[in-house]
Parts: C-alpha cells; structure tokens; sequence
C-alpha cells in the first residue's frame, strides 16, 4: 500500500549521537533517523497538523533499565498512539533487529496482516488492527490514491519530507560516533538537491 510499506531490513542506525542528558535532546536525530515516521505504524509528520503527535519511545521501557534512558541505541522515533500502547509491554520486537516488513502486511482495507509471531506480537500491543486504526488507515490509503490520480502536486506534499528539516550538522552534541550521518541528514540531501520529493 502506498506509504504504508515497511521496511525489508532490519533498521540501520545512520546517526550515532551521545552524551545528552536529556532523551527529548535526542528529538530532531531520530526524526531524520527514522525519516519522520513511527517506526510501528508508519504514520508520517505530514499527515498531522498538531505538535506532540510524536514522541521519543524508549525501546527498553526505562521501568525495566533505567540504564537505557538517555542512550541514542536504546531510543525510537513513534507516534502517541502507539507508543502509548507500547508502554512497558515485554516482547515487542526491535526494528532494529527485525524486518518489519516480513512481519506485517497492510492491507487495501486498512486492516494488518500478521505474518509471523512478531508480527502477531506487534499487532496485538500496538492495537494496530483496532476498529478506529482500520477506519482511519482505510481512510488514508483511499484518500492518497485519489490524490495520487487527481492532484499529484497535493500528494507530494503528504508523500513528501517535511519543510522543517533539522540541519543535524549544526546540532552540539557532546559526542558522536557516527558523525558522516549528520553530513548526510536530510536537511543536507535537500541542500544539495538529492531529495526525493516523495519516499
């Protein structure tokens, strides 16, 4: 389904910042690290209009090891919804180290696919196939291919990058050990005119 296709690798971090102690520092690095999408559901910024759509979740509840808090490995980019479903739930899988995409399938009505037990797993926490999540997936997917037909210009624009892309070069971080991720961010592919204008 048209944005709504998950990833066919586990992900790889691009960014490696360290040193903050505050996890929400982290903010703008993992907007660019997972391209302003909830790495769960894959709800992109540009289809909301309100601040705190989107939040910090860290992978390893901080209930469970506090230890994780501020680290950047242990944090993930996702929307309200379902890193408030998440909570301190055990079991999820990590993007990190499981393809989404073998995992879970969106469907032509809205509804998710389990594909195997993570994916199941994932479902079920995330409440990905509840009544109100279908309704409004369905509502997407039919709405971005009559855009897509009708008014490509106005589909770029929800298919697209956001205007507000964080410049990471210009970010003072105590340390970094991937520091050509921040050379790369997508801020710098749009400067020097390597950004596609949909992904």
């Amino acid at each position: 389904m048209v944005g709504f296709e998950y990833p066919a690798r586990p992900h790889a971090r691009r960014h490696g910042p360290k040193g903050y102690t505050d996890y929400v520092s982290y903010r703008d690095w993992l907007r660019d690290e997972f391209t302003f999408r909830c790495v769960y559901c894959l709800h992109r910024e540009q289809w909301y209009h309100r601040g705190g759509t989107f939040h910090v979740d860290h992978f390893v509840p901080v209930t469970v090891d506090s230890a994780g808090r501020c680290e950047y490995p242990n944090l993930l980019y996702a929307c309200a919804t379902c890193n408030e479903a998440k909570k301190a739930i055990p079991g999820v899988p990590d993007p990190c180290r499981t393809a989404f995409h073998h995992c879970l399938r969106i469907m032509p009505d809205g509804s998710v696919d389990a594909l195997n037990a993570d994916g199941e797993k994932l479902r079920q926490v995330l409440r990905l196939n509840s009544e109100s999540n279908i309704r409004y997936r369905s509502r997407l997917i039919r709405t971005f291919e009559v855009l897509r037909i009708n008014d490509p210009a106005l589909y770029k624009e929800y298919m697209g990058f956001p205007k507000d892309l964080p410049d990471l070069r210009t970010k003072r971080v105590p340390g970094n050990t991937k520091p050509d991720g921040a050379l790369n961010c997508y801020f710098a592919l749009r400067e020097r005119g390597e950004l596609p204008a949909t992904y």
